[in-house]
């Protein structure tokens, strides 16, 4: 059973509110501080298809993802008026052929050749034109061979994207250079799997060799569940020198849409350069949906402007600096700052703090403005993080109830995620499973899985509302949930000595 699944069980294993008249979602037109016309696309770089272990067919994932714009969908659905998807990459297992099959086409979305590199750890790297290989001589996968792969991917003018690195079966300790970005967030944040530990990490490396000082260092933030580690991972590299920017999949096999969560990046034309020249240069937010919290940000020094990903020139004694954050639709949440800086080496990781919160407030409208001035010396690093709050605005108690159990459920189902639907409950006509071509928009209610029209064979697929995808990206602290869902995280920027 894959990852894709887990929401759905999840879902269906929690008892449905009496009261369906609202699902806390916010009608008609959202806020909008980064739009395509401002260079800023949304996309998925995480999908499978049947030319490796996912359910539907390359025509079929394509037009599930152009599904946010039909009309059909909208009039339900107001809030995805001009927030559907600008790319999608799909990622199939160790082949690029879902990149060359006929239906690799679409109109309204860029479609992005990619692969899902490696057997024991997981890489997207899209841009590709011909199959990267993990193991190419055969002999069992060795740090040398990711590391070649992480060399033939860049010399076809693509990005290596180390995939949900702190999953247990599949970790990515490999201790290499040149990972481009590192997918923080796959599938809900709350729900990439349960967090690795040490005993996985010795596990491997009794059979594969020594983990990378940055991985192990992510170890410790077990407390936040695997997203929180593949975070803290990004902390550690930032803290050594290394400069990876950040993106998120849905990892999509099956029964979910694409584009949960969504990644945005800033590219300078609306087509594939553009998308892959954005991603390798740390351009990019991750945010929980099409319809969630949006980022945008200045970093002002001597006169010039950067904004999040870049690399800033300062002098070697510093100087100082001014950061501005806007946020969108992340009303009643948080803004933070994180803060962090070099360390000097592997040994010291181990027991530095990596960052710390150096400016946080509440989002107190539609959008939000936080401006936070320091001094800045080569080898800082700073990135925004925004909490958007668990109960979407306007819902029950009972609803709010049905949330909390939700998330509590998916922080605690661990390993054992895919055994806890034992019992169906009524927030999915299980009948639509096998039978997609009976959905009918008559039967959509705003707090229950609402059927998609795009799919027609197989297994249907079904859209997630707000009010329940917060319980899928619930943010843990001290392996507790907490009273936020996660809304939004962008890349850092790097202080560098002019």
């Amino acid at each position: 059973m894959h990852r894709s699944l887990l929401p759905i069980l999840l879902l269906c294993a929690c008892p449905r509110p009496q009261d369906t008249s609202d699902s806390g979602t916010t009608p008609g037109p959202l806020p909008q501080i980064t739009t395509p016309a401002d260079g800023w696309l949304r996309g998925d770089l995480h999908l499978h298809t049947t030319y490796s272990d996912g359910w539907d067919e390359v025509p079929a994932v394509i037009e599930m993802a152009e599904y946010l714009t039909w009309p059909e969908f909208l009039a339900f659905n107001p809030e995805f008026q001009d927030n559907s998807l600008d790319f999608l990459a799909l990622s199939d297992h160790r082949t690029v052929d879902q990149d060359y099959d006929a239906g690799f086409d679409s109109d309204l979305l860029i479609m992005v050749p990619s692969e899902e590199f490696g057997s024991s750890g997981h890489a997207n790297v899209p841009g590709v034109s011909s199959f990267v290989d993990h193991d190419p001589d055969g002999d069992g996968v060795s740090t040398e061979d990711i590391q070649a792969g992480v060399d033939a991917t860049h010399a076809q003018g693509a990005v290596f994207s180390a995939n949900h690195p702190y999953s247990p079966d599949i970790m990515f300790p490999w201790d290499v250079e040149g990972i481009d970005t590192i997918e923080v967030w796959n599938s809900g944040w709350l729900l990439a799997s349960p967090p690795t530990t040490e005993q996985d990490l010795a596990d491997w490396e009794a059979s594969r060799g020594a983990a990378s000082a940055t991985y192990r260092r992510g170890i410790q933030a077990a407390g936040r569940g695997a997203s929180g580690q593949a975070l803290t991972w990004v902390e550690a590299l930032l803290s050594r020198g290394q400069h990876p920017g950040l993106v998120g999949g849905s990892d999509r096999h099956a029964i979910v849409l694409p584009g949960f969560p969504t990644t945005y990046v800033e590219a300078e034309s609306a087509d594939l350069p553009g998308v892959i020249d954005a991603m390798a240069s740390r351009r990019s937010f991750v945010t929980r949906s099409p319809i969630s919290a949006q980022l945008l940000g200045t970093i002002s020094v001597d006169g010039a402007e950067y904004g999040f990903g870049d690399q800033v020139p300062v002098p070697p004694g510093g100087a100082e600096v001014t950061i501005s954050v806007q946020v969108a639709r992340a009303e009643g949440g948080l803004v933070r700052l994180l803060q962090g800086g070099q360390v000097a080496s592997d040994e010291d990781l181990e027991a530095t703090t990596l960052s710390v919160a150096v400016a946080e407030e509440s989002i107190d409208g539609p959008e939000h403005l936080l401006e936070h001035s320091f001094r800045a010396e080569p080898g800082d690093w700073l990135y925004p993080l925004v909490l958007e709050p668990l109960f979407a605005p306007g819902i029950s108690e009972e609803q709010q109830q049905l949330v909390l159990d939700t998330a509590t459920m998916a922080a605690e189902s661990g390993a054992d995620a895919m055994n806890i639907a034992t019992a169906v409950a009524p927030l999915l006509d299980t009948d639509l499973l096998a039978n997609p071509d009976d959905c009918d928009p008559e039967d959509w209610q705003p707090d229950m899985l609402q059927c998609s029209l795009a799919d027609m064979d197989g297994l249907a697929s079904f859209y997630i509302p707000d009010m329940l995808d917060r319980a899928m990206n619930a943010w843990m602290e001290d392996s507790q949930v907490t009273g936020y869902c996660m809304g939004a995280v962008a890349s850092a920027v790097v202080f560098v000595e002019e």
